[in-house]
Parts: structure tokens; sequence; C-alpha cells
């Protein structure tokens, strides 16, 4: 496997990470032959390189606050 075929199986891999909502080490409990240290270390890396669109982007959620009489 090639350099740019092992970023792009990492960029997959890190976005079905991402998607799980499971923390590193349940996500990595339910793969083949990933390891948490694995994942750490290209999570690390592409966010140097800014390379996973899901590393760029922020999502915020809208708040509504109501006051009630006491």
């Amino acid at each position: 496997m090639n350099k740019t075929e092992l970023q792009k199986l990492w960029e997959t891999r890190l976005s079905e990470f991402k998607a799980s909502g499971k923390s590193v080490k349940e996500w990595c409990a339910v793969q083949d032959h990933v390891t948490p240290r694995q994942v750490w270390y290209w999570l690390s890396k592409f966010k140097d390189q800014n390379e996973l669109s899901f590393a760029k982007s922020t999502q915020w959620l809208p708040v509504e606050i109501n006051e009630q009489s006491a």
C-alpha cells in the first residue's frame, strides 16, 4: 500500500470513528487490527495537515433561554 492509499484508508477510518460517537478505546475494540495509538497518531497527523474535512468544521447548536417567573 502506497502513502496515498494509506492516507485514504485512515481518512475513511477516522470519519467512521468520528461518526460512531464512541471513545477511541471503545471504537478500536470493535475494529480489526486498529489500536488507540494508531488512531491518535493519524488524528494528529491529519490535524497538522488539515486534511480531514471533519477536523475543519465546527457545528453550533441553537440555544433558547426562557425566563420563568418565580
